[in-house]
């Protein structure tokens, strides 16, 4: 398994106008696989096209796509990627998209109806041998975490939304938050050699 950060996710607000969180897209293969992990949405896409040709890949080749949950910042561009497989937990069954409102409950059901093949994860899966998925509801009931062993990084802790960004994982580190989440993340931290946020840049695990 070989893994890239395609793009590095971030956060544009405007107070009132804009609120655009836009996530971190990361790329691996392993074997016949091309994989993407939380592929955004139309913020970043002419970041994420350009990456695809610079791979000589076109959408249509990205054989499967891994949901850390179900937000639209991670997981509108899944349309894009017709013949992909979407790992993403159960749980994103047990919400009522329509109650987001009329705009946003559409896009989320348009995006959902896009998918033409699906596999539930659970928690406790470890996909292609080498991803394990730890399911971390602290964020949204469908949340997952992934640890990835790599050819190229070592192990890579992918902690989704239960820890943002770097200043985050300090808070936690250092105590400021507290909780299972924290706890987790702190716990996962230590077995690893590069933790990959969704909305920031990555970090080198120094121990």
């Amino acid at each position: 398994m070989r893994l890239e950060i395609f793009v590095v996710g971030g956060n544009l607000n405007v107070p009132g106008v804009v609120v655009a969180p836009y996530s971190t897209i990361v790329y691996m293969e392993h074997e016949d696989k091309k994989i993407l992990v939380d592929p955004g949405s139309f913020v970043t896409h002419q970041a994420l096209e350009k990456k695809l040709m610079e791979k000589g890949l076109t959408r249509l080749d990205i054989t499967d796509v891994l949901l850390t949950h179900f937000h639209l910042d991670h997981a509108y561009s899944t349309r894009y990627f017709e013949n992909a497989t979407i790992y993403v937990h159960e749980n994103y069954e047990k919400k009522d998209y329509e109650k987001f409102g009329d705009i946003v409950g559409k896009e989320y059901m348009d995006t959902l109806k896009s998918w033409k093949s699906v596999k539930k994860l659970r928690g406790g899966e470890k996909l292609f041998e080498k991803i394990e998925v730890l399911h971390t509801p602290w964020h949204a009931r469908e949340h997952v975490s992934f640890i990835v062993e790599t050819e190229n990084l070592g192990k890579v802790f992918l902690p989704g939304d239960i820890c943002f960004t770097k200043l985050d994982y300090y808070e936690m580190v250092k105590g400021y938050r507290e909780g299972a989440s924290s706890e987790f993340c702190v716990d996962k931290a230590q077995e690893v050699d590069l933790i990959v946020f969704t909305h920031d840049e990555p970090l080198v695990v120094k121990r």
